[in-house]
C-alpha cells in the first residue's frame, strides 16, 4: 500500500498543512487513490479512517503509542493501541442508501470529510446536525409525497442516525478507558486522522533535519539525500556526527 518514496510523503505532508483540518487526513490518502484528493474527501468517514489505519500500519507499523488524561483526577495514561484491533471489518457501502420507516422514505448518503469542514463553522450542535441532515438526505417523502427535511419527525431522524452508524461503524472509534490512579472509567474518542497527521509531521521534521545535516556536509541536494535508502543515509549521518 504505502510504497511511495520519502520525497512524495514529504510533499504530501507539506501540501496537507494548507488544508482545513477536516481535509488534512484526506491528503494523506490522496496519493494512493486514482482520483486523488477529491476521491479521498468523498469517502464516508469510516472508510476514510479505515484507510488511515491501514496507512499507519504500512508506514509505521500497527502499534500506536497514545496518551489520555483522566477526567476525574488528571492522571496521564500511556496507551498502546493496535491498528488491527481498531479496524472494523471492511464494508461495501452504496453511494446512495435508502431508509423506509413508518411510511416515510429517505434516500441519503453517509457523511464525509467535506461535510465536516462545513460543520466546523456551525454555531451550535443543533445547527450542525440540521446542516448535516440537509446535506446527506437527498430525497424525503411520505407515501409518495415529497417532504422537506425540516418537516421530518424527530423519531425518524433518530432512526436515521442509528442506521448511518450501523452502515459505517468505523466512523466513530471510542476507547474504553480506566484510570489506574482513581479507578474512574470513561469513553474517549480516538481520531486516527489527527494522530497520523501528527506522527507524519514528526517523521517529516526528522527527514528535514537529516537533509539539512547531509546537505551542509556533502553539498548534496534534497532530492539526492531523500533518494538514499534509510540505512545508507544513517551511515552517512553517523560519519558526519561522529
Amino acid at each position: 500500500m504505502a510504497t511511495l518514496d520519502a520525497a512524495t510523503w514529504l510533499d504530501t505532508w507539506e501540501n496537507s498543512r494548507g488544508l482545513p483540518l477536516a481535509l488534512q487526513p484526506c491528503a494523506l490518502l490522496a496519493p494512493l487513490l486514482a482520483q486523488g484528493q477529491m476521491a479521498a474527501e468523498r469517502l464516508p468517514l469510516g472508510q476514510r479512517d479505515a484507510g488511515l489505519l491501514d496507512l499507519h500500519s504500512a508506514l509505521f507499523g500497527p502499534q500506536l503509542q497514545a496518551t489520555a488524561r483522566c477526567q476525574c483526577c488528571g492522571e496521564q495514561l500511556e496507551l498502546t493501541l493496535d491498528c488491527r484491533e481498531l479496524r472494523q471489518p471492511p464494508a461495501q457501502i452504496a453511494a446512495e442508501l435508502r431508509l423506509d420507516w413508518g411510511g416515510y422514505q429517505l434516500c441519503y448518503r453517509l457523511p464525509d470529510s467535506r461535510d465536516m469542514v462545513l460543520l466546523a463553522s456551525a454555531e451550535s450542535e443543533a445547527l450542525a446536525r440540521d446542516l448535516l441532515l440537509q446535506r446527506c438526505i437527498a430525497q424525503a417523502s411520505r407515501n409518495g409525497e415529497a417532504l422537506a427535511v425540516q418537516d421530518l419527525p424527530q423519531a425518524l431522524l433518530e432512526q436515521l442516525a442509528v442506521t448511518m452508524a450501523a452502515a459505517d461503524p468505523q466512523a466513530v472509534t471510542e476507547l474504553a478507558l480506566r484510570c489506574p490512579a482513581c479507578d474512574a472509567q470513561w469513553q474517549e474518542l480516538f481520531d486516527i486522522g489527527a494522530f497520523l497527521m501528527e506522527r507524519l509531521g514528526h517523521w517529516a521534521e526528522r527527514q528535514l533535519d537529516q537533509v539539512h545535516v547531509l546537505a551542509q556536509a556533502y553539498g548534496w541536494s534534497e532530492a539526492q539525500i531523500l533518494a538514499l535508502s534509510p540505512a545508507r543515509r544513517a551511515c552517512y549521518l553517523n560519519r558526519v556526527l561522529a
